[in-house]
């Protein structure tokens, strides 16, 4: 099978300029690339794992207008969060949907002294936040979304209202807060859906994974492609550094010494307890713990997600959810049900990713802005390019700083904006009416069209959104559905790694699915993904065993699951 990355690399091995290059696939950059490209720019991004592989892909899943900002008197951040995440429901609803947030209070008056202090930029910790505050907070929450509102505004609930809707909670609250937010349920599918977005509107503009910025050679910059070895010299008039909590050492690679990064890690957990998430489906619990963090629990995928933590890391290579971390969000969950058991024997998956935030000296991680800026890197040396390197940001404000950052290059490229993004659809989002109705009747045309059972129609449009359309063209009329991914066909999967730039099982199941995060995955499940992809790929029996490795090294090593061969999954340290 001939992929899309092939027909790109042979693209690639034919340039040797693009006007822009973009290192780094998360979502900063793929939302860089997409509107550049929209703006008719030729661009090149390049990553050197899979697109949406860091941060990006490791989220507490939420789309967000920054409650927690407030405080920290963040008034433009929270304005543009608030924006942002109700266009990103317009603009988005295949994986934005709309979610209520409890807030589970336990004092009247609490913090309000430490509030005013932070609103006053002195320093101060709030360590419980109580009614009033809240009130206050959720208040002013509701002016700053009143742009293109599309959810309601807050509401206060009586303790044994919240209680019995609850009950496992907490019985020492004294009231409770509800409002709403968003969540997403695929941010890796949406991250590689702006890539195909921007493609698709400039067929000049390239973007691929597994090739690693290597640094400067002889002014141009050296690519080298991590699957075969093969390197690329590429020019360019403006480079932009998208490298997340990498993006000192890119700049390292360029020639530059300036730090930058002072990332934290924050870790999640998901837990395998189906009567607490029948529970909790449709809101997620927004709660303090000792020192006034946030946690959150919730509802993702019929499983419990529980996150996260805040804590400076010098290495991102290094970031997974450690036993500090594992307990301390027990000790989060036990504060906020303290009636229900929990252990290690519950968690099917964890993951942990590094917030690319500022260098800063400040002894609270949670005080360091998560707003963005975009520092220069004037030319240097053999290097007669700039750099503009993308610090900060979040999931929730991506387009507004891809918009930003897209207008610095047209300034230095000597050009104007033909095109903006406020109100474009990404990918299976376009066409899509994000009401309840509106995936219904995609599901039933779907169905009708293409002679597929409806619930299968309806499976399609969950993950594809009116992309599905596309896929279900391809499936034929006899799927052969795996016997370990029931509800995964061999059709599908073709369809798929041959559009959407998949070069290992690993791309696929972590970035081009939510399967990792739906249900413990055995080794027959893994395994059966590895052989099904090498005999599309044809891949001979050596690379099927390296490509099936890759995913058992990778549960083992960066979410702490044992998916060997004779035993169930489990987390490293509890009972098989």
């Amino acid at each position: 099978m001939t992929t899309q990355r092939d027909a790109l690399l042979a693209r690639l091995r034919e340039t040797d300029h693009m006007p822009v290059l973009i290192v780094g696939g998360g979502i900063n950059g793929a939302g860089t690339f997409r509107d550049l490209s929209l703006q008719g720019v030729d661009c090149l991004l390049v990553e050197r794992d899979d697109f949406c592989s860091g941060a990006s892909r490791a989220p507490s899943r939420m789309i967000h207008g920054g409650l927690k900002y407030l405080e920290t008197a963040e008034f433009r951040l929270v304005r543009e969060s608030a924006q942002e995440r109700n266009r990103l429901l317009a603009n988005a609803p295949h994986y934005v949907h709309p979610l209520e947030m409890v807030i589970p209070i336990h004092t009247w008056f609490g913090g309000m002294r430490a509030a005013i202090a932070k609103l006053f930029r002195r320093p101060a910790r709030v360590s419980q936040r109580g009614a009033l505050l809240v009130k206050l907070g959720l208040t002013i929450y509701d002016i700053y979304g009143a742009l293109n509102r599309v959810m309601p505004r807050h509401r206060m609930i009586r303790r044994g209202d919240v209680l019995s809707e609850i009950p496992d909670l907490d019985p020492d609250i004294r009231v409770a807060a509800s409002y709403y937010d968003a969540w997403i349920t695929s941010p890796e599918r949406l991250t590689v859906e702006l890539l195909l977005d921007g493609m698709a509107e400039n067929d000049g503009s390239l973007a691929l994974n597994h090739i690693a910025f290597d640094g400067i050679e002889d002014g141009r910059a050296r690519l080298v492609d991590r699957l075969s070895g093969e390197v690329f010299h590429i020019g360019c008039d403006v480079m932009v550094n998208a490298a997340g909590a990498w993006i000192d050492r890119v700049n390292e690679g360029a020639g530059t010494n300036q730090r930058m990064m002072g990332g934290t890690k924050g870790s999640h957990l998901l837990l395998d307890m189906p009567a607490l998430a029948r529970t909790l489906t449709g809101r997620m619990l927004y709660f303090e713990v000792e020192g006034g963090r946030i946690c959150l629990v919730s509802n993702f995928m019929g499983h419990v997600l529980l996150g996260s933590t805040d804590i400076p890391i010098e290495d991102p290579d290094t970031a997974i959810c450690d036993d500090t971390e594992v307990e301390y969000l027990f000790d989060a969950f036990r504060r906020i049900f303290p009636g229900v058991p929990v252990g290690r024997e519950d968690i099917f998956f964890s993951y942990s990713g590094v917030r690319p935030l500022p260098a800063s000296d400040a002894d609270d991680p949670g005080a360091v802005s998560r707003d963005h800026s975009m520092p220069e890197l004037p030319p240097q040396g053999a290097r007669a390019f700039p750099i503009l390197s993308l610090v900060g940001g979040k999931w929730t404000t991506f387009r507004a700083f891809s918009a930003e950052v897209t207008d610095a290059v047209l300034s230095r490229l000597g050009r104007t904006r033909r095109a903006r993004t406020e109100d474009r659809a990404i990918g299976g989002g376009a066409g899509l009416d994000r009401r309840a109705a509106g995936h219904e009747t995609l599901a039933r045309d779907i169905a009708k069209a293409h002679a597929l059972p409806r619930d299968r129609a309806h499976v399609l449009v969950r993950r594809y959104g009116s992309r599905a359309g596309a896929i279900a063209a391809e499936l034929g009329p006899e799927e052969a559905f795996l016997v370990h991914l029931p509800d995964l066909s061999r059709q599908e999967i073709s369809a798929v790694i041959r559009t959407e730039l998949v070069a290992h099982a690993e791309d696929f199941l972590f970035g081009r699915s939510t399967l990792f995060l739906e249900r413990p995955l055995s080794h027959a499940a893994v395994s059966e993904l590895a052989e099904t992809m090498a005999a599309l790929l044809d891949w001979d029996d050596q690379r099927r065993a390296d490509e099936l490795d890759r995913i058992v090294t990778r549960y083992r090593q960066f979410h702490r699951i044992d998916v060997t061969p004779g035993s169930p999954p489990h987390f490293e340290g509890s009972q098989p």
